[in-house]
C-alpha cells in the first residue's frame, strides 16, 4: 500500500515539474585558464541504486526501486570514494540526484560534494519535481565538477523526448557545456556534458540529440576552440562482441551511433577493451547480461587524444563504468 500511494502522489505532483533554466548557470568573476592538457572522466552514476543487485521496470526489469536505503548508501559511498581517486580535472555525471524518492533518500550529490572539495559542482535537474515533501523529493540529472577553478558553464537545450520519462513525469533534456581559456592561447576549450535519450522509438530522438550537440561543436571549432564531447551517448560507439546470453527482447534500445554523422576530422575516443553499459532486465551476472560500449568521447580535428581508459568496476555500484580521457590541445 506504501508503494502504490508513493506512485499515486508522484503522478499528481508530475504537473508540478518546472523547466529548469537554460542559459549561464554559473558565471565566475575572474575567469579561470587550463592548460593546453586536460583530463575529464565521464560515469553515469544511476543516482548509485542501479548497481550490480538491481534491475529496472524500464528496461525489462520488475522493480522501480529494486536496492534498500542501506544498499544505496553503501554504493553512494564507493562511488564518492572512486571519484575522489580518479583526481581528473573535470568530472562528467549523469544521472546524479538530490535525496530523495530514487534514492530512497540517500543523499547522492551531497555526498560528492562532500568527497571532492577541490572541485566546483554544477547540477543541473532535467529530471525534477518542485517542492514535493520527503521523501518523495525528485531532481536528477547532469553534474559537472571542475577541479581547482570555478569555470562559466551553461545548459544548452538539445531536442525533447516525447512523452513521459517515468510515471508522468517529463524529463528535459540538456548538455552542459564549460568554455575555459587556455593559457597563454587565443582560444578555449569547450568541454560539453551530456546524456541522451535512451528509448525512444527508432532512436530518432538521440539521433536528433547528437545532430544538435555536433552541430554546436562544429560552430565552436570554426572560431578556433578546441572541442571535446563526453557522456553517456545511449548509442554504441563500437561494434563489441563481449560474452552475454540476453534475449533480443532485452536490446531493442540498442541502436549503433551514426558515425556518417561526424563532421570530416572528428574522431570518438573509447577504451574497446571494456564495456561501459550492462542491461538492467535483471541483476548483474558477469557472462550473461549485456554489456556494450556508449560512453565516451567525441573531439574536433585538433585535439589530440592522449589516452582513454575505463575502469573494471563489475558494475558494483550503478549500471556504468567510468571512461577518462586525456587530451591535448594540437
Amino acid at each position: 500500500m506504501k508503494r502504490f500511494l508513493s506512485i499515486i502522489w508522484l503522478l499528481a505532483l508530475a504537473a508540478c515539474s518546472d523547466l529548469p533554466p537554460y542559459g549561464v548557470l554559473t558565471s565566475p568573476e575572474t575567469p579561470p585558464v587550463a592548460g593546453r592538457q586536460i583530463s575529464i572522466t565521464t560515469w553515469n552514476l544511476g543516482y548509485a541504486a542501479l548497481g550490480e543487485g538491481a534491475d529496472f521496470i524500464t528496461d525489462g526489469g520488475t522493480h522501480l526501486r529494486a536496492l534498500s536505503a542501506g544498499d544505496i548508501a553503501t554504493a553512494t559511498g564507493h562511488i564518492a570514494t572512486t571519484a575522489r581517486s580518479f583526481g581528473s580535472d573535470f568530472l562528467f555525471f549523469q544521472e546524479v540526484a538530490r535525496a530523495g524518492f530514487l534514492t530512497r533518500n540517500v543523499p547522492l550529490l551531497a555526498t560528492l560534494e562532500s568527497a571532492l572539495p577541490d572541485y566546483t559542482p554544477l547540477f543541473w535537474p532535467g529530471l525534477h519535481l518542485s517542492e514535493p515533501p520527503d521523501p518523495l523529493a525528485l531532481a536528477n540529472g547532469p553534474a559537472l565538477f571542475a577541479r581547482h577553478m570555478t569555470p562559466e558553464i551553461r545548459a544548452l537545450e538539445i531536442p525533447q523526448e516525447a512523452g513521459s520519462y517515468l510515471l508522468g513525469i517529463k524529463r528535459y533534456m540538456g548538455v552542459l557545456v564549460t568554455e575555459i581559456p587556455i593559457r597563454n592561447s587565443r582560444h578555449n576549450w569547450v568541454l560539453v556534458n551530456l546524456h541522451l535519450s535512451a528509448f525512444d522509438p527508432n532512436a530518432d530522438t538521440r539521433r536528433a540529440q547528437a545532430r544538435t550537440v555536433l552541430e554546436f561543436a562544429q560552430r565552436e571549432y570554426d572560431k578556433g576552440n578546441y572541442v571535446v564531447l563526453g557522456g553517456d551517448w545511449n548509442m554504441r560507439l563500437r561494434d563489441t562482441d563481449f560474452a552475454h546470453s540476453t534475449a533480443p527482447e532485452y536490446l531493442e534500445w540498442l541502436v549503433d551511433f551514426p558515425q556518417n554523422m561526424l563532421p570530416d576530422g572528428w574522431k570518438i575516443a573509447i577504451d574497446p577493451a571494456r564495456p561501459t553499459v550492462r542491461t538492467l532486465q535483471k541483476p548483474y551476472v558477469a557472462g550473461e547480461n549485456y554489456t556494450a560500449i556508449i560512453d565516451g568521447f567525441i573531439t574536433s580535428p585538433n585535439v589530440a587524444v592522449v589516452r582513454v581508459s575505463t575502469l573494471d568496476t563489475g558494475f558494483r555500484d550503478t549500471d556504468h563504468q567510468p571512461v577518462t580521457g586525456v587530451f591535448r590541445a594540437r
